[in-house]
């Protein structure tokens, strides 16, 4: 508890200098004044947290989210070194108004497995809340300026971290109860936050300065990158392979379906040639039944003609039978015995017309009978 810690104790803990704590110019009491209040609202911030947490976890691009309610000591150090750097934020923080001036008392991060997925996560982030102040794109330096031109087209603030991280922060601003409560919310890669946290736990909040220590921690650091930086390169791997595969299956789609319209077009050619074929027969016979229709009809014309001439010469016999023979000479009696009434006349016109008739029905019958 920050009430039973003396400042020595609390200065030796922390890795504060005097010159730092006199630079700082606060109370001692003040600063346990703001750790114990802070303490009593613990319960409400994990409160907030939590929710805070279930919210972004739901995002899509995020893998998991981590959050954390701030140690009341960390938070009294961090109080004195702001002070101490002449930060005017600080320069009247009390007990009463230090959870307005603080941004971090709730942390969120929210991690993501490759580096473009955090400006989808940015979208939804926005969506949710307004940040009270410009996000910030920490990158590390010798990052690319495609990287540092894509972080300030969506409304990024870059900065280059001392310390050699990439990471997004936002400060966002809640008021689940009456009190107004400042969350800071990081988004970064799971490669990013696994070295951060060893940085943290080895500088933070002791500031170890050892060389060889920052040495080793810049080789981790590039490592780190270097991790990411092959993330992205697989996941663009695999979706160049995964557009080859699309190109290939559309192709073969393509050819097998080209393959179905060239049987198609053979086998209609066949049924073509088949059909052609079969037109050619029905075309010789159709030939042939007009030949015979042909002939067919020149009989009958014959035959129309043939019975035309035999009226015509039944006639003309009929005429010279019937003409008045002139026994008026000779047998005067016997000629007005033979000579035909108009009576006679007719009956020999219908009898013979008759004759030609049927004479004319038997002709045809013939030739059709022949036919078949």
């Amino acid at each position: 508890m920050a009430e039973s810690l003396s400042l020595e104790d609390f200065l030796e803990k922390h890795s504060i200098t005097r010159t730092t704590w006199d630079n700082a110019n606060i109370e001692w009491t003040t600063l346990q004044a703001v750790a114990e209040d802070h303490e009593n609202q613990s319960s409400n911030l994990e409160n907030s947290a939590e929710f805070i947490a279930k919210v972004i976890q739901k995002f899509n691009g995020v893998h998991s989210v981590r959050w954390r309610v701030k140690n009341s000591e960390h938070l009294m150090a961090k109080i004195v070194r702001k002070k101490s750097e002449g930060n005017p934020k600080y320069d009247d923080i009390t007990q009463n108004n230090y959870f307005e001036k603080v941004a971090d008392l709730i942390g969120v991060r929210a991690l993501h497995l490759f580096k473009e997925d955090c400006f989808e996560i940015d979208a939804a982030l926005k969506a949710q809340w307004d940040p009270i102040e410009t996000p910030v794109a920490y990158i590390r330096e010798g990052d690319s300026e495609s990287l540092t031109s894509s972080f300030t087209s969506h409304g990024f603030e870059v900065k280059n971290h001392p310390a050699g991280y990439r990471s997004i922060h936002y400060v966002v601003e809640s008021m689940p109860l009456k009190r107004r409560i400042h969350s800071e919310i990081q988004v970064r890669t799971i490669f990013e936050e696994g070295w951060s946290e060893i940085d943290h736990k080895i500088r933070y909040p002791n500031f170890s300065d050892s060389p060889l220590v920052q040495y080793f921690l810049e080789i981790f650091n590039r490592m780190a990158g270097s991790a990411d930086e092959m993330g992205g390169f697989v996941l663009g791997l695999v979706s160049t392979i995964g557009q080859l595969e699309d190109k290939i299956r559309v192709t073969n789609k393509e050819k097998d379906e080209a393959f179905k319209q060239m049987e198609l077009a053979l086998s209609t050619l066949e049924n073509v040639k088949e059909q052609d074929k079969a037109s050619k027969e029905s075309v010789a016979t159709l030939k042939m039944e007009i030949e015979k229709l042909k002939q067919g009809n020149q009989a009958i014309s014959l035959a129309m003609n043939l019975s035309g001439m035999m009226k015509l010469t039944a006639k003309r016999n009929l005429e010279d039978i019937l003409k008045p023979i002139d026994f008026a000479a000779t047998h005067p009696r016997l000629a007005d015995l033979l000579k035909p009434t108009e009576t006679d006349i007719t009956a020999a016109n219908l009898r013979l017309a008759e004759i030609l008739d049927r004479t004319q029905h038997r002709t045809l019958a013939h030739l059709s009978k022949k036919k078949k």
